[in-house]
């Protein structure tokens, strides 16, 4: 639904169905809100800072993102139109997600060590949900729990870890069977958490069930990266962006 030489990535859905996105096409990284079939782009942010990671309220009314307009990325609030946005956090802090009942915005901290925190949507004093490295957390569609990737040391491969919402240790880990990337969801129904894996530099789609069966891959691409996805909220349409990554090793011979 976008096109160009732009790099448009992390789509959120509305529950009227438009997407919020974060792109450069404007020269900064700022959030767009478009129309699901890609028209009308609307720019809602506009500041000397990278504004990204945007996630809904359930009501439609509000988008919260990250932002490091301040010179750290904080989480921010927003009206879905662009309008009085308000600085939720202080440390370093990404990957917002808002509870189903609008009260609450779960993300990941980096003020010491990456774990996941928990704030009100209105802001006030935050609350840490994790002891362990963890970061990427998402909502169980009920609101009791909280996927997000979770390491129980530095040298410790990636989990997926299920925790109570009020925090605490995991209820039950997964392991994962390739290299984790970008964000996390859930089903609609909770039943599992969707999650993207990278082999040989391409990404695919995974879910992983809550009962424990093996994972099952949900998308066959042969090529390109999965940098960011989400579902609407009928589940029945998804959003992702994808493209490839290019890197190059230059040497240059100086000459005394």
């Amino acid at each position: 639904v976008t096109q160009g030489w732009s790099f448009d990535r992390e789509p959120s859905w509305t529950p009227d169905g438009k997407i919020v996105y974060s792109s450069n096409m404007g020269g900064g990284l700022d959030l767009y809100l478009m129309d699901a079939r890609g028209g009308n782009p609307k720019q809602l942010t506009a500041n000397a800072g990278a504004n990204g990671q945007p996630t809904i309220s359930p009501d439609g009314h509000y988008i919260i993102f990250s932002s490091d307009r301040t010179g750290a990325p904080h989480i921010w609030r927003m009206d879905v139109e662009g309008g009085n946005q308000k600085q939720l956090t202080d440390n370093p802090d990404v990957s917002p997600d808002c509870s189903p009942d609008g009260r609450w915005v779960v993300y990941s901290s980096s003020a010491n060590k990456e774990t996941i925190w928990k704030v009100g949507i209105d802001g006030g004093q935050p609350r840490q949900l994790t002891e362990k490295l963890s970061f990427s957390p998402a909502i169980s569609p009920d609101g009791k729990e909280i996927v997000c990737s979770y390491l129980e040391d530095q040298s410790s491969p990636v989990k997926l870890a299920i925790l109570p919402f009020q925090g605490g240790p995991p209820i039950k880990t997964f392991p994962l069977a390739g290299q984790l990337g970008t964000n996390l969801a859930w089903t609609r129904d909770g039943s599992a958490v969707v999650y993207v894996l990278t082999s040989g530099g391409v990404s695919n789609l995974w879910a992983q069930p809550m009962n424990g069966t093996p994972p099952k891959q949900l998308t066959d691409f042969t090529s390109e990266r999965i940098f960011w996805f989400a579902f609407s909220r009928d589940g029945k349409q998804l959003a992702l962006s994808r493209g490839t990554q290019t890197s190059d090793v230059i040497l240059i011979n100086f000459k005394q």
